[in-house]
């Protein structure tokens, strides 16, 4: 549980974990990703209304599939600040938040006050905690630490060394308290600010009232014009506030037209039986590629879920139409999609993407 230094935490439940697969994502046209620093992001880095979700101190065998139920029925992505003894009692939960395409945070290994720590002790705490996340998830991207308690210390410096953006927040509503449904809503509203990180809970106690919180702050948020987005740094190379091309702009090309297009394949995760993907299509030509569709062959492996299009499946061949948020790659610009999918044995990458009828190098 991050708080401030004093408050109490309470020890996360030791139940039977539950575990379900599935993932969507809320997404658009990626940026650049950021480089690593020391210094402590606690924004978004992007203009208007768009916020962070970040939850720390789970996996929690009941309260973190709650919230990923709930992150996936109104289709957004968030960060989990896991707490490196809970990772190794519950690693089939942390499979979970990967496959369903959400960011990682080390956020130390007991959830000590690294606040006087010397870096050799942080780093090697670090490290432990990172290797516990990555003998649950092969491979795993760990872009963010968290300082528990936020007494953060050398740990800025050890973390950037490490490859981790520190990552703070600019809204506490302290639900590790925790106050009530009703409350923890009203301080969502009316703390809210443009580009903030906000600091939640899904572990470390009872967290039922954050995820009542959740479940209903995402939809009043959406409604009120806020984008769903990640904080500024390493993880956030996705851009979800980019909008789409305007439906009245006229097109330079017609509609559902080709061109010269190049396509990036990424395992970004393989737990054996199952695996993680990534693909990014860049528009390297000189006019927009609307509506979309890319088509392509991967055998031995069946999606479970996909995120930054319409999915579909017929044998091995896969098909992925424009979501309609995103419909044209503009010249120049890239969109990224991703895939979780159940496999057996080890798989291949595609040999060749369609996209509109043109072969992408």
């Amino acid at each position: 549980m991050t708080t401030t230094p004093g408050r109490p935490r309470i020890r996360s439940r030791l139940l039977a974990a539950l575990f379900t697969i599935g993932f969507v994502f809320c997404a658009a046209t990626p940026a650049q990703a950021d480089p690593v620093t020391a210094d402590i992001v606690d924004s978004t880095g992007r203009d208007g209304r768009t916020v962070a979700l970040t939850f720390d101190d789970g996996p929690d065998p009941e309260d973190t599939p709650a919230l990923l139920s709930v992150l996936s029925r109104h289709q957004v992505k968030a960060v989990f600040c896991l707490w490196g003894e809970h990772v190794r009692q519950y690693p089939e939960i942390v499979r979970q938040i990967v496959a369903e395409g959400h960011t990682l945070c080390n956020h130390s290994m007991r959830h000590d006050d690294l606040g006087a720590w010397s870096a050799e002790d942080i780093r090697a705490d670090l490290q432990a905690t990172s290797a516990a996340i990555r003998e649950a998830v092969p491979n795993a991207r760990i872009p963010y630490f968290r300082a528990p308690y936020g007494s953060w210390g050398q740990t800025p410096q050890v973390a950037a060394e490490l490859g981790m953006q520190p990552l703070g927040w600019k809204m506490d509503v302290a639900d590790w308290e925790p106050p009530g449904t009703e409350e923890l809503v009203r301080r969502l509203v009316e703390g809210v600010t443009p580009g903030a990180v906000v600091l939640l809970h899904d572990g470390g106690g009872d967290r039922s009232q954050t995820v009542q919180a959740v479940d209903q702050i995402i939809p009043r948020w959406k409604a009120e014009g806020w984008t769903f987005t990640l904080p500024a740094g390493p993880g956030g190379t996705t851009d979800p506030t980019d909008p789409p091309t305007d439906p009245t702009d006229p097109p330079t090309d017609p509609p559902g037209n080709g061109g010269p297009c190049d396509v990036d394949y990424t395992v970004v995760n393989d737990w054996g039986n199952g695996m993680q993907g990534s693909i990014t299509i860049s528009n390297t030509g000189s006019s927009p590629i609307n509506d979309w569709t890319l088509r392509f062959t991967l055998s031995g492996v069946t999606i479970s879920n996909g995120w930054n299009g319409d999915w579909s499946q017929s044998g091995s061949q896969i098909t992925v139409n424009a979501p309609s948020w995103n419909p044209t790659i503009q010249p120049g610009q890239s969109t990224q999609l991703g895939f979780a999918a159940s496999k057996s044995g080890s798989t291949s990458p595609p040999d060749q993407f369609i996209l509109n009828g043109t072969a992408c190098s």
